[in-house]
């Protein structure tokens, strides 16, 4: 815990708000334990290794989100390299049930530093991680040091885009964007979902986190977006009938990103086809 992370909570028990610090102290304890679970466990859960995790592109005519407040004034894509190890393991539980015998594809838009990609690749998933902004690809942060433009790819993803591997396209059996959906202009959202829609198997899953809260920077509103979880759900249920929701039973601090105060977690699944 950051020296910042204590003069917070000290604030926070002092303002009487016992139960927002004893959420994050246990949160910090669960993922803790699971990191160390993880640890000692993931080479006995992986699935079999995939036929190639090589030759990936995305192939796109935007490759920068260049008109995105988050790329003209980064923050989280400079900041956040978001993971949670116990979904990492759920996950790959539910999709190598629900896939036997299948390569597992994972996409997460808005990947920030990559490490869920990096996890579930190491879970012998061929992972995929879009970042609209090149902030990171620039300055090798992160896993980009490691996985830039083999798994780890800039992309705007608004605008149309396929992701191939050895030149035949993928789909995937689970795309994830947490606390990307708010960073999207209203009128994007459609080109967005269709692109989410087509990139994603049948009975593969969709899973999100969004606020509705402002969040300015540098005198620049990044959030877009800012609908409550309720009006999440009308949307997409009247919009995209090919999506599902789904509950698969996670808690909330389960989910690599999430908010106690305004909990908004989407979980869908694409229907497969009758």
């Amino acid at each position: 815990m950051t020296i910042a992370d204590t003069t917070k909570a000290f604030r926070l028990l002092i303002g009487g708000e016992w139960l927002r610090v004893w959420r994050e102290v246990h949160v910090r304890f669960y993922r803790g334990v699971y990191e160390v679970v993880y640890l000692l466990s993931a080479w006995s859960r992986k699935g079999s290794a995939p036929m190639s995790n090589e030759g990936l592109r995305v192939e796109t005519k935007f490759p920068v989100a260049y008109e995105s407040p988050d790329h003209i004034s980064p923050s989280g894509t400079k900041e956040n390299n978001s993971t949670n190890k116990k979904f990492v393991l759920r996950m790959n539980q539910i999709v190598c049930r629900d896939f036997p015998g299948q390569d597992r594809f994972f996409l997460d838009l808005g990947c920030s530093g990559g490490q869920l990609v990096a996890d579930f690749r190491d879970m012998n998933w061929v992972a995929v991680g879009l970042e609209g902004s090149d902030y990171s690809l620039k300055r090798r942060r992160a896993n980009w040091a490691t996985l830039a433009n083999t798994h780890l790819f800039t992309c705007d993803v608004t605008k149309p885009y396929r992701i191939t591997q050895n030149g035949k396209p993928v789909k995937f059996h689970l795309i994830t964007a947490w606390e990307v959906l708010e960073h999207i202009a209203t009128p994007d959202l459609d080109a967005l979902f269709h692109q989410i829609i087509a990139n994603l198997h049948e009975g593969g899953y969709f899973f999100a986190s969004t606020t509705c809260t402002p969040d300015v920077v540098n005198g620049i509103e990044l959030h877009q977006t800012q609908m409550t979880y309720d009006e999440w759900r009308r949307f997409i249920g009247e919009k995209y009938p090919e999506l599902e929701p789904v509950d698969l039973g996670f808690k909330i601090y389960q989910y690599v990103r999430y908010n106690f105060l305004n909990p908004s977690n989407l979980v869908y699944r694409k229907k497969r086809a009758t």
